[in-house]
């Protein structure tokens, strides 16, 4: 079975075919993105109620849908925000469910809302359950107005929604969104003075309108002929239809209509609280999500077409272009990846033919292509896209994944050069080398493993890498035992010995660089390190300790800023700033970025989150009007690093009174600053207080820009404080008062009206005239035309603006923003120190909560030594097995150990912060750097010679192991070189810790296995008894 396929050479090549032509084929099918797409593990609850202060909110909406979300055990965590009229509570679900119980939970929570929804109080609107996409969006089109005159605004969102249509009609195509639509409204603005008259209150007239908008069936004829519907025609199709509705009739027998007391007009909501910018253009943004299974090019190829022909039939004035594609990002990086994955490859196959010579260099180079198509077979088999993490973990396992064909075809060579035929030269190699490839098979799969089955975001975001390096060294076992052997003995020479000729010279392009005085050198060195072992274990142990040392005087960072010719930008205003302040900061911001050197185009959008351009561009903040978030176009990925600064700085100094905020793309999960510090509480006053202490403490932080506290106090609010007697004399109790005013300031719906697919809700409001400034609230009539002056005093009184909550229990969660490029670490480390020296103080019933990247980065290593402890236990077990030896496993998890110090060491070397991907790197180095020990160990136990403590032999056999070790050792090496020279701050810690782990590695092997191997076959305690003693008082062993 060994020699199937050396026996038959048409069964290796159609093999061989198959492979190839089906990786070609995945590669040309496979999804394409630029990112992993994380699971919908996010989302937030958005419910209004107009008029209500948000201690009200709080209490009546607020804490009904917590308590409902907080019975379910898939809830993580429920933080929520209350303002005057709006409640937003946020989500996310475990970490440890999988997609399917994801979605199972997101129906329980909807659930849940609706149950929540039967106690809120009268006027509430329905809950929005927002479920939040994690990913970028695909495409994102803009439709600029830059004619004359104010934007037609109607035409820009009819337009915008058609175009939303032919997207979503596209094969593929998973979500669309729009961006900056103002809501069209027909709005019935009443004359109170003549509503009074009429003896009417807006809401009354409001329910007349809606009680004459017929949509509801009257049921159903049945009959032998059959079953007809029944409807009372009447609904409203046009303005005129509302106009002409009856609300009274006179004793005279007239009817007071609604064009009697109102004027009827269509319009757009009012005040807007929402729009969107691009270059200080009124703009409209058309988003678009594919699933992950499409491949973005091609997809986006198509929608560029529809994009173009849709603009063709623009009105003049109106610009319809692309602002964002996917898939300009998803092809560069990609396309990178793929030049590193050559570039390894060619460095790979120069080591190999250097070290191994040009036969061999051919046979273990084949191996590179059909790994790398039954990986790619693989990922189509279990539906895994290509993006920069699949790929990056086929550009690390590249020098991984020749590592069994190396020792396969260097040992079927030994075999070959001490007279075995082709035939038993590949049995005997694939005999004796079958267990120990396996299980430095499996401890590679198994060390990378953790990184594959890591839960949560980080899990998400990385967990291809794992996979992608399980995948290539699980086929790279396969190939290496039935193709490799095969394909070894075809190109094999013929040897001196079977033609009866004199051996040949050795010649380094057929078999290998060899310089005899470094070999002797070298060959002594080994000899030195047998003969005295503590020698090499002190030469081995100190350079580790010295890379754990130094990792420590590092700086540490979570995930590093993305290389990418775009940042984002967030604007908040005061509390009481209105749209119209937001749109002339946000122009004004625009014409002082759009003045920079390399900036193209500022996009922004007011009132609502924008469109995602990347995959955690997170912002759950909606209707808040003096908010805008957005991004920067720039000329190339440099200009991010040279222009972020510069903005901020600017923008900090040019809006004194608002948070600006410019900063970069970061990778990794999500979360809401750099720096949280969360102070959990009851009392308002005194979370007020804690949080101004721990921002004084932070604003003299070095590297801080900016802190916000969500708890917000001393809103101005117009407080009515009624005279009972006098309303109720004015046939009003205060809850109708309230009703009254809320329903002339705020607006009653009554009705709706459907233009084709679109429903244009009917508002019945009062005036802007009686809505604008406290003389006009004054004038207000209510009831039998009484003034709302005559019915109480009116003041002006500091009341909470915003109430935020966690998990029940209310909060002060104070955010830190930085300068951009700082590292949060050593920024966070200075402010604890600083605390504690301060006299900052938790009353009881207080507690602190630390967040942002400390708690992202705790809660990622957390999951990940959670998963990786049990299968390191697994990776001894498996050593244990194979060599039957407790002492065994213990000297090559060692080597394992000591590799990390060396490969943090390297990590140090190239000035590197030490952060999330370098733990990653040194984890899958553990099982990278035991195999060259299982191969010394494995030969030092198969010769009797050198378990009878033969020096000459141990070092005979670490000489024979050396050629390739030195050989995985530089083509693991190799592969890296493309990412080092790219210098991807994203790659560079995993890439710089592995390459000087695996470097160490192999002097740990040819060094210190050999050292301690030595100790315990010479047994010295033993030996000393019995020369003191004499052996028959030796107990035995």
């Amino acid at each position: 079975m060994r020699t199937l396929f050396f026996r038959l050479p048409r069964l290796a090549i159609l093999t061989m075919m198959v492979i190839l032509v089906g990786g070609i084929g995945a590669i040309s099918s496979l999804g394409r993105q630029e990112d992993p797409t994380l699971i919908e593990r996010y989302g937030f609850v958005l419910t209004t109620l107009p008029g209500a202060d948000a201690e009200r909110m709080e209490a009546l909406v607020t804490q009904p849908i917590e308590a409902a979300l907080m019975e379910l055990p898939e809830v993580n965590e429920v933080k929520s925000v209350s303002r005057p009229g709006v409640s937003q509570v946020s989500l996310d679900i475990r970490e440890d469910l999988s997609e399917a119980e994801v979605d199972d939970a997101w129906t329980l929570i909807r659930q849940k809302v609706a149950f929540a929804e039967s106690k809120f109080p009268a006027g509430t609107n329905t809950p929005e359950i927002h479920r939040q996409y994690v990913g970028a969006a695909t495409l994102v089109v803009g439709l600029a107005w830059e004619g004359q005159g104010d934007p037609p605004l109607a035409v820009m969102g009819r337009m915008a929604r058609e175009l939303q249509d032919r997207f979503q009609r596209l094969p593929g195509t998973e979500l669309t969104d729009l961006y900056g639509v103002p809501a069209e409204e027909i709005r019935i603005v009443v004359d109170p003075d003549a509503l009074s008259a009429a003896g009417l209150t807006v809401r009354q007239a409001a329910s007349l309108i809606a009680s004459a908008d017929s949509k509801t069936p009257a049921g159903r004829l049945r009959s032998e002929g059959g079953n007809v519907g029944l409807e009372v025609g009447g609904e409203f199709d046009n303005i005129s239809r509302i106009r002409s509705v009856p609300l009274l009739q006179r004793p005279d027998g007239s009817e007071v209509r609604v064009s009697d007391v109102a004027t009827v007009q269509k319009g757009f909501e009012d005040p807007t609280v929402r729009m969107a910018l691009e270059n200080g253009k009124r703009t409209i943004f058309v988003a678009a999500f594919i699933s992950e299974d499409q491949r973005v090019d091609k997809w986006a190829e198509t929608a560029q077409k529809v994009v173009r022909d849709f603009a063709e039939n623009a009105p003049p004035g109106l610009r319809i272009d692309t602002v964002f594609d996917q898939s300009k990002y998803t092809n560069a990086r990609l396309n990178g990846l793929a030049k590193n994955l050559l570039m390894s490859a060619c460095i790979v196959f120069i080591v190999l033919f250097f070290t191994m010579g040009w036969r061999s260099a051919l046979v273990v180079g084949s191996a590179i292509p059909l790994t790398v198509a039954l990986v790619l077979i693989l990922f189509k088999v279990f539906g895994h896209p290509l993006h920069q993490m699949s790929v990056t973990g086929l550009v690390i396992s590249l020098g991984l994944l020749i590592d069994n064909a190396i020792v396969v075809v260097d040992d079927f060579d030994q075999m070959r050069a001490r007279g075995s035929t082709r035939m038993e030269a590949i049995d005997k190699s694939l005999r004796h080398l079958f267990a120990p490839l396996a299980a430095s098979t499996l401890t590679t799969a198994l060390a990378f493993a953790p990184i594959a089955l890591l839960p949560g975001g980080a899990g998400e975001f990385i967990g291809m890498i794992g996979l992608s390096v399980v995948f290539s060294i699980t086929a790279s076992f396969v190939i290496s035992v039935t193709l490799i052997p095969a394909m070894a003995g075809w190109f094999d020479r013929t040897r001196g010995w079977e033609t009866g000729m004199a051996k040949r010279p050795r010649r380094w392009w057929r078999d290998g660089v060899t310089v005899d005085f470094i070999a002797d050198g070298y060959r002594a060195t080994v000899e030195a390190v047998l003969r005295f072992p503590p020698l090499g274990i002190a030469l081995s142990v100190a350079p580790a300790i010295l890379g754990f040392y130094l990792v420590g005087q590092l700086p540490s960072q979570f995930f590093p800023q993305t290389e990418r010719d775009q940042f984002q930008i967030t604007m908040q205003l005061p509390p009481e700033a209105s749209l119209s302040d937001t749109i002339a900061s946000t122009k004004y911001a625009s014409e002082l970025m759009e003045a920079m050197e390399g900036v193209k185009s500022v996009t922004w959008v007011l009132g609502e989150p924008s469109p995602r351009v990347y995959y955690n561009m997170i912002n759950n903040t909606e209707g808040v009007e003096g908010f805008a978030a957005g991004w920067v176009q720039l000329d190339g990925n440099q200009r991010t690093h040279e222009i972020v600064a510069k903005v901020q700085a600017e923008m900090r100094d040019a809006f004194p009174g608002a948070r600006f905020l410019a900063l970069p793309f970061e990778q990794g999960p999500p979360a809401d600053a750099p720096i949280e510090f969360t102070i959990l509480g009851n009392d308002f006053e005194t979370l007020g207080r804690l949080g101004d202490e721990a921002r004084t403490i932070l604003a003299q932080t070095p590297g801080v820009t900016y802190t916000v506290a969500s708890l917000e106090l001393g809103a101005p609010t117009v407080s009515l404080k009624a005279d009972e007697s006098a309303s109720a004399l004015a046939g009003q109790r205060l809850t109708q008062l309230a009703s009254a005013m809320n329903a002339e300031l705020e607006g009653v719906r009554a009705g709706s009206i459907v233009e084709g697919t679109e429903e244009l809700p009917v508002i019945v409001i009062g005036p802007d005239s009686r809505r604008g400034t406290l003389t006009d609230l004054r004038a207000m009539t209510v009831g039998d035309g009484t003034p709302l002056s005559a019915l109480g005093t009116m003041s002006l009184d500091a009341k909470t603006a915003v109430v935020s909550r966690r998990d029940g229990q209310r909060m002060n969660q104070i955010l830190a923003y930085l300068d951009p490029y700082t590292l949060p670490a050593p920024v966070f480390a200075d402010f604890q120190a600083r605390l504690e020296a301060s006299d900052f103080q938790l009353p009881p019933g207080y507690a602190i909560r630390i967040g942002g990247e400390a708690e992202n980065s705790g809660e990622a290593i957390g999951n990940l030594a959670g998963v990786g402890i049990p299968l390191v236990l697994v990776m001894a077990g498996a050593i244990m097995l194979v060599f039957n030896s407790f002492r065994m496993m213990l000297l090559i998890l060692t080597t394992g150990f000591l590799s990390l110090g060396l490969a943090f060491f390297g990590v140090w070397l190239f000035n590197l912060p030490f952060g999330f991907n370098a733990i990653i790197g040194g984890l899958g180095l553990l099982g990278i750097a035991i195999n060259g020990s299982i191969v010394v160990l494995s030969l030092l136990k198969a010769s009797p010679a050198a378990m009878a403590d033969d020096v000459i032999a141990q070092r005979e056999i670490v000489m024979d192991a050396t050629r390739h070790i030195v050989a995985t050792t530089l083509t693991t090496m190799g592969g890296f070189i493309p990412i080092l020279l790219t210098g991807d701050s994203f790659w560079m810690p995993l890439a710089a810790g592995i390459s000087g782990g695996v470097a160490g590695s192999a002097l740990l092997a040819l060094y210190f296995t050999p050292a301690v191997f030595r100790i315990m076959t010479m047994k010295p305690i033993r030996k000393t008894l019995v020369y003191l003693f004499g052996r028959r008082h030796i107990p035995a062993e």
